[in-house]
């Protein structure tokens, strides 16, 4: 859902949806992605992942939840849908156009949820989506959804696999460069989330830049495949570990049944609700969707808190270029950095009963000598800090 938000908002600017220049573009985008992430691995850049802190992340990912989740809602209530917008005007649309819902779409749409939301707490070994999938489908199917002006999937292209050399126009590759560095750097963060969580209960070890190279070259095949940038999920990474998965090959063979579909049951497939597939996105989504973290960086420290709630408030704020607001995150988690090694803590120390030096404002302690000073710099010294010590 993260790649794909950001794919969309890299790309609305630059041209009209849907377009031969959006789909170049998109192509293109992957293409730039894969080379990036590739690069790095190869650099053996994996660890420079950590400088985008936790509560960041958590900031971004949270505001990347509302914008998918307020994007889908018109779909999910037969509403007319705008595309990419910025979030409050999305919001007050949305709110404008509640006396038009499609009773039909909304009723679909709240039962897949209920259907999901039951499935999840009480069978959660059971192919929840499939099953809410296939038999609102059916449902729908039954009761002449689609010919009440109900939304459906609609037709599929013919030409399914396409391989071909990724075309590009160059000239907007600087355009696209900000919007694939953030791709790479967010599709690879989620993915060391789900390896960390793997690793934990697996036991088995990964390597970081090993993954950075893997996800390159699943970017690079998608543009050979004329797609847009693809990612790691975390979701489905966690499904995929409690349903008994061990290895890659459980990726394989889901790839290898998502294409049999395509290619046997195009038909069946076109008509599934499109308001069923909004909610399974929107309890996707509410898993992602946690202010504990921010909560929790508030109560460590002032700086990384700041640092979450500007990302969050950014990414909202500059929608649909939601990459601004992890850039803005970013860059001030490690302006605070900065500010704080240039001015770190100076004590004078002073003997206490115990024997050791201490904080003599602290503990209130008298000086060791009148004519000796102890002084403790509690900070590395270099040339950013060099103007405090002296």
């Amino acid at each position: 859902a993260l790649t794909s938000l950001l794919t969309a908002s890299a790309l609305s600017s630059l041209a009209l949806p849907g377009s031969d220049t959006w789909l170049l573009l998109a192509v293109q985008l992957a293409l730039l992605a894969g080379v990036l992430q590739v690069a790095f691995g190869a650099l053996r850049l994996a660890h420079f992942a950590d400088l985008l802190s936790h509560p960041v992340l958590h900031g971004f990912i949270n505001a990347c939840s509302l914008l998918i989740c307020v994007a889908q809602l018109p779909t999910l209530l037969g509403l007319p849908s705008a595309g990419q917008r910025p979030f409050f005007e999305a919001v007050v649309d949305l709110a404008r156009g509640l006396p038009d819902i499609h009773l039909p779409s909304a009723a679909l749409g709240t039962a897949a949820i209920a259907l999901l939301v039951a499935q999840r707490r009480f069978l959660p070994r059971w192919p929840g989506v499939l099953i809410a999938v296939v038999g609102l489908g059916a449902a729908a199917w039954l009761t002449g959804f689609e010919a009440d002006g109900g939304r459906v999937v609609g037709a599929l292209p013919e030409q399914i696999l396409a391989f071909a050399l990724p075309r590009a126009d160059w000239g907007q590759t600087t355009d696209l460069l900000p919007s694939a560095f953030v791709l790479a750097l967010v599709s690879f963060i989620e993915a060391m989330s789900s390896c960390k969580l793997a690793s934990a209960r697996t036991g088995q070890r990964w390597d970081g830049n090993q993954e950075l190279i893997g996800q390159g070259l699943a970017k690079l095949t998608a543009a050979f495949c004329q797609a847009y940038p693809v990612s790691g999920s975390f979701g489905r990474s966690a499904f995929l570990l409690a349903a008994g998965a061990r290895t890659g090959l459980a990726s394989v063979v889901g790839a290898l049944v998502v294409l049999g579909a395509l290619l046997l049951v195009p038909e069946p497939i076109a008509h599934i609700p499109r308001p069923v597939l909004a909610a399974v996105i929107l309890v996707t989504l509410a898993k992602l969707f946690s202010v504990a973290p921010l909560r929790e960086a508030w109560q460590a420290g002032r700086d990384d808190g700041l640092a979450g709630t500007v990302a969050f408030v950014a990414t909202l704020a500059f929608a649909p270029h939601v990459e601004i607001g992890i850039l803005a995150g970013l860059f001030l988690s490690l302006a605070l950095l900065i500010y704080r090694s240039m001015t770190p803590r100076v004590a004078l120390l002073g003997r206490h009963p115990d024997g050791t030096w201490r904080d003599a404002e602290r503990f209130n302690l008298p000086p060791p000598h009148p004519r000796l000073a102890i002084l403790r710099f509690d900070g590395p010294l270099h040339f950013v800090n060099a103007a405090t010590f002296e």
